[in-house]
């Protein structure tokens, strides 16, 4: 630990992963409360979530290409510039302007930061300490996380507080973090050696299961749905029944740091017990408080909150550790399709739950999700075994690792 604390360049992704995802996830905030002088509809209220975290996972692949042909010199500290500069850009047009289409496109663009910043960063911190790779990624993914969870709070005071002026001040108190991360990555712009491999000769011929991966997929993207559909409307829901920002900030990063906190004892549980049971029974118990959430509107609310993100959180990263399963000797190919699959159909979840509430109302519309929630646990009971997707991996795979929302 002490080790890593004096890395300049795991420390500046680390600081970096904080930061961004504070932004990241204080989106859903700034929209819900931008809403009512805009006089902006759940539709677009949904249309302007989605598209920014659709263009924040299709740009992941091509900026992690980027980054092995250039280097993440200039792209680390930049893609978290980018972010916090055209976030703080959409709220400015927003005020100025009242005008909807105005503020969505650097609001949208603004996820292009996180696109650039998540492939390079994981790349740097896994390759932090020699051997010590778990444990350093483990640390990275747990300041992401803390982002995720404190972001929306943040967002919901400071805007509660000061206004949305005030979103111009906590962008400047992010300066001293990127003039860090320019100097801790002033060296990165060669590129790292390849880890050495085996020879593709080495590694015995394994069929492509395509039945269990299109299973895996349909899993994953009713999943989405659920979990990153419900957490994107939450602001709004309790927003329509009188809380202010600081309250629906609060409920919602309640949800986010449970689904952390619960990922990595269910990693533990699907290593002893199996991995598709693990989702079965998390996904399905999860269903429960959804359902149950938008008829609270009290302190119950949050026990709620903070029961429905854990346990349909609680299976992230053991889907992904399912898809490397089903990809061997391409871990790193798996992670990236999965994970950009995973946040492109959240992303059109939000939209099109945004639209169905337009027409039936929110509440209802959350409320469906516990019916897919439950669908989505009866199909894990058909997902591979762990022991079979024990046997798919290569030898000296990683039977399991975490990875990053």
């Amino acid at each position: 630990m002490t080790a890593l604390l004096r890395n300049k360049l795991f420390m500046a992704v680390t600081v970096g992963h904080l930061v961004i995802d504070i932004f990241n996830s204080m989106g859903s905030v700034v929209v819900t409360f931008l809403s009512i002088p805009m006089a902006l509809s759940t539709a677009q209220i949904g249309l302007a979530l989605s598209s920014y975290s659709l263009l924040a996972a299709i740009t992941q692949p091509l900026f992690g290409w980027l980054t092995d042909k250039l280097g993440s010199k200039w792209l680390g500290p930049g893609s978290v510039a980018w972010t916090i500069s055209f976030m703080a850009l959409a709220v400015f047009l927003a005020q100025t302007t009242n005008n909807f289409v105005l503020f969505m496109i650097p609001f949208a663009l603004a996820s292009i930061g996180s696109g650039a910043f998540h492939p390079l960063a994981t790349m740097h911190s896994t390759n932090a300490i020699l051997g010590r790779a778990a444990m350093a990624t483990g640390m990275f993914f747990l300041f992401g996380q803390t982002g995720l969870a404190s972001g929306p709070f943040l967002g919901g005071l400071i805007l509660d507080q000061v206004g949305p002026a005030g979103i111009y001040t906590l962008a400047a108190a992010t300066i001293p973090f990127i003039i860090f991360m320019t100097y801790a990555m002033r060296h990165t712009s060669i590129r790292l050696p390849a880890r050495p491999r085996h020879s593709d000769m080495s590694l015995p011929p394994v069929k492509v299961r395509w039945g269990a991966i299109g299973l895996l997929a349909l899993i994953t993207g009713l999943r989405s749905w659920v979990v990153l559909g419900t957490v994107n409307f939450l602001p709004k829901m309790f927003q329509d029944m009188g809380w202010e920002a600081t309250a629906y900030g609060l409920i919602t990063g309640s949800y986010w740091l449970a689904s952390g906190v619960t990922g990595v004892m269910a990693g533990g549980l699907a290593d002893r017990w199996g991995r598709r049971q693990v989702v079965c029974v998390t996904m399905l118990l999860g269903s429960l408080p959804i359902y149950f959430l938008p008829l609270n509107n009290n302190w119950l609310a949050f026990v709620l909150a903070i029961l429905a993100g854990g346990l349909t959180g609680a299976s992230h990263s053991i889907l992904i550790v399912i898809a490397q399963a089903l990809l061997p000797g391409r871990q790193a190919f798996a992670s990236g399709v999965a994970l950009g699959y995973l946040f492109g159909v959240g992303a059109v979840a939000a939209w099109v739950i945004g639209s169905l509430a337009d027409v039936w109302g929110l509440s209802p519309v959350i409320q469906a999700g516990a019916g897919v929630g439950v669908v989505v646990a009866l199909l894990a009971l058909f997902l591979p075994s762990t022991r079979e997707t024990s046997q798919l991996q290569p030898e000296g795979a990683p039977a399991y690792q975490t990875a990053d929302r």
